[in-house]
């Protein structure tokens, strides 16, 4: 389980602006709020800062590769 969606809501953004802050489109957004997709390390880092967080508290009890 992730944190996305929780800290996403947190700061009052929508899936779209995530996404568009990452250049990931939506569905691959929304696959990695809903725990089906994992991201990049890369990825995971260009979310962590859009959301203002870390990696590590995004996704607690997950192996990033």
């Amino acid at each position: 389980m992730n944190n996305l969606k929780k800290r996403r809501e947190e700061l009052n953004l929508t899936q779209k602006q995530v996404s568009d802050a990452t250049k990931v489109g939506i569905r691959l957004y929304q696959y990695y709020e809903k725990d089906e997709r994992e991201p990049s390390v890369r990825t995971a880092i260009k979310i962590a800062e859009v959301l203002k967080t870390t990696v590590e508290k995004l996704f607690k009890d997950k192996t990033i590769i």
